[in-house]
């Protein structure tokens, strides 16, 4: 596919022109959905913790863009809230306005709940729910600022948050509570005209999974479809929740996981 090509000539752009973040955006889940949103047409904003890595995803993303389009990239600590301050700011100062944000940056281990340890706890919770929720938050003044008449923020959980899988119980715990901090934000920004949405993966091929390929492949094995998901399986379903074909979804927790969870 030539981006380029397409975005000049206004071919299947529905976020032409319009300002999309992602955070966690410089691997996996993220980068497939900060790269999407580029075929869309939007320009993007990359954030995430490693300034390699943010140099890496941005630098490969815009040479695939077309000249009028704008690939940023940031660096914020998710689970630091003086951090997540600073990257608004420099949103603030560094585009124009903020159209879709896409709260993907989170963190999972597998830990039996026995050996559960209050370190590991704080540190999910902290990037996982806190950190989401502040992002939320301040993305939806950022917004606010200046409207367009389609905007979206897309929280990415997982349908751990829907079931109860042993060794995952603080993992669970925040995606369950994201969840529903997603929905309660989207019932009280609805009449301001911002949409917010979930998108709930099952297993899914990422570095971060890579790290344990027998839980992977045990996981894998249960999918009906027969395969773990891509993530570009994700990016596309994120995207066209920000896109104007889904103007009137709000509150919707889209689960994109081969029938994994029908299990």
């Amino acid at each position: 596919m030539n981006l380029a090509k397409e975005v000049t000539e206004g071919a299947q752009v529905p976020l032409a022109g319009e300002w999309a973040v992602v955070t966690g955006g410089s691997k996996g889940i993220g980068r497939a959905i900060a790269e999407r949103m580029l075929e869309a047409g939007a320009n993007v904003v990359v954030a995430a913790r490693t300034r390699r890595d943010v140099d890496t995803a941005v630098g490969e993303l815009a040479a695939k863009v077309a000249s009028i389009q704008t690939v940023i990239g940031l660096t914020a600590d998710v689970a630091d809230r003086a951090s997540v301050t600073a990257l608004f700011d420099q949103l603030h100062q560094r585009i124009p306005r903020l159209d879709h944000f896409v709260a993907n940056a989170g963190t999972g281990r597998v830990t039996p709940f026995l050996e559960l340890s209050a370190e590991e706890t704080d540190e999910v919770v902290a990037l996982n729910l806190t950190g989401t929720i502040q992002c939320m938050q301040l993305a939806a003044r950022m917004i606010s600022e200046h409207p367009i008449d389609n905007s979206c923020i897309i929280v990415v959980s997982s349908i751990r948050g829907l079931g109860a899988i042993p060794g995952r119980l603080i993992y669970s715990a925040t995606k369950a509570g994201i969840n529903q901090a997603a929905r309660v934000a989207a019932a009280e920004l609805a009449p301001t005209g911002i949409r917010v949405n979930i998108v709930s993966p099952g297993i899914t091929d990422t570095p971060l999974t890579a790290k344990n390929p027998e839980v992977f492949a045990e996981m894998t094995a249960n999918v009906p479809m027969g395969r773990a998901g891509q993530p570009r399986d994700l990016a596309a379903a994120a995207t066209f929740l920000c896109s104007p074909a889904a103007r009137f979804i709000t509150g919707l927790n889209m689960i994109v996981d081969g029938g994994e969870s029908l299990r």
